[in-house]
């Protein structure tokens, strides 16, 4: 999603980053009228160009084998189909948007070819420009991102020439301005959690104490954090807000759930304990400086939650 939103935010022409656009993901869009009341969609991807250049797209690394199953992925891009409002610009509407579905290049051949039998068939129909996008990463000497336009069009006359030879995006450029995009909308692991908090929440409020520097290796240090604290800072530091400055409709990432779990796993391993059990809001870790902490939350932290789809970004009406 980041490789194929820089495609977007990177000025080829003028060698820099555009700063009129808006990355956002898993935003609350509101329908038009016709569609219903009290109901929203949650594009996995979003772009807001200003001059007008915008795209909602779903990202699909893969297609279970049961093509009948692939519906419910056309139905939510027929769903951004719409005049939808919400968007992180003036007035929160824009005139027009791309849609785009994003998928593995092994499976794009087999997508392309269901989505011209469902069109001929009357089944799929979009009223907006709609294209089709492999993507495929490469290990090699220097790693990449391939991204190849497989079918229909996209608004961007000389992105979607480019897109139609293919594009390839360095991985080297990603990491540089992307590296601390670490949370989307998917449960991430438990030990990736505990290595997020313990690296980039407790690290600098450890070494913020006196006794820090006169710390040795197993020796432990407390230091008490609220988990709110631990939220807000790996949401404006970590996920997808970061590059959308207006929140008032983004998801809650990462989910306090989340960081519940990863903390309780560090309880587990007596690195950590609720200063107030009954309401859950504090914490005091027994911090100890260590030599590759993601290495070390892969050992202590149970992971053993079955690795599922995404989650639901907002709580259903009424519940």
């Amino acid at each position: 999603m980041l490789g194929f939103a820089n495609l977007y935010r990177y000025d080829d022409a003028n060698g820099r980053m555009r700063e009129d656009v808006v990355v956002f993901q898993g935003r609350r869009l509101t329908p038009s009228p016709a569609k219903g009341e009290g109901v929203f969609v949650t594009p996995d991807l979003g772009i807001c160009h200003i001059p007008g250049r915008h795209v909602l797209g779903e990202a699909k690394k893969s297609f279970p084998a049961d093509q009948e199953l692939w519906a419910g992925t056309f139905e939510q891009l027929a769903a951004y189909d719409d005049d939808l409002t919400g968007w992180p610009c003036a007035g929160g509407r824009v005139e027009g948007h791309d849609l785009v579905l994003l998928t593995h290049i092994s499976r794009a051949p087999a997508v392309r070819d269901y989505c011209n039998r469902r069109t001929e068939s009357g089944e799929i129909r979009f009223e907006r420009p709609f294209g089709l996008i492999a993507f495929s990463h490469s290990d090699e000497r220097n790693s990449y991102y391939h991204f190849e336009k497989r079918l229909g069009q996209i608004s961007d006359q000389a992105l979607n020439e480019r897109l139609h030879h293919g594009v390839l995006v360095p991985m080297r450029v990603l990491v540089e301005l992307y590296s601390t995009v670490a949370l989307y909308d998917a449960r991430p692991p438990v030990p990736y959690m505990a290595y997020l908090i313990w690296q980039h929440v407790l690290v600098p409020r450890a070494s913020d104490l006196p006794a820090f520097r006169r710390l040795r290796k197993k020796q432990k240090l407390d230091v008490d954090v609220g988990l709110q604290e631990i939220i807000d800072e790996l949401r404006c530091g970590f996920s997808f807000a970061r590059l959308c400055p207006d929140r008032e409709r983004q998801p809650e990432i990462p989910r306090r759930e989340w960081c519940v779990e990863a903390c309780e796993a560090l309880m587990q391993a007596k690195m950590a304990a609720w200063l107030d059990p009954p309401t859950r809001t504090t914490i005091r870790f027994r911090f100890q400086k260590l030599d590759n902490i993601l290495d070390y939350m892969c050992r202590i932290c149970p992971d053993d939650q079955a690795e599922g789809g995404q989650l639901a970004l907002f709580e259903e009406k009424g519940s």
